[in-house]
């Protein structure tokens, strides 16, 4: 399945959960990478919200999630600061 490269949402993660922008209308799939460091992820609504107890994505690991447009992804450190981008496919 061939997919286009849309908005990219890039973190410096934090001991804070931080969000995207609600995804566009035309968003099934995301593609999550992160850096040096794991993250915890989670997908919502208006007010998505990772937390400890949420999905983690291990260190330089690429993986893609099936979502619903409008939702949004929020990320969490599961270590130490690093980065995290979330991709929107179409």
């Amino acid at each position: 399945m061939q997919q286009r490269l849309g908005t990219v949402h890039t973190f410096t993660m934090s001991g804070s959960s931080q969000a995207t922008a609600a995804f566009g209308a035309q968003t099934y799939r995301v593609r999550v990478a992160t850096g040096a460091q794991p993250a915890y992820i989670a997908f919502g609504g208006t007010s998505a919200t990772a937390a400890a107890t949420d999905s983690l994505v291990g260190a330089n690991v690429v993986d893609y999630f099936d979502v619903t447009p409008g939702q949004k992804a929020a990320v969490l450190q599961a270590g130490t600061a690093g980065t995290v981008t979330v991709t929107e496919l179409s």
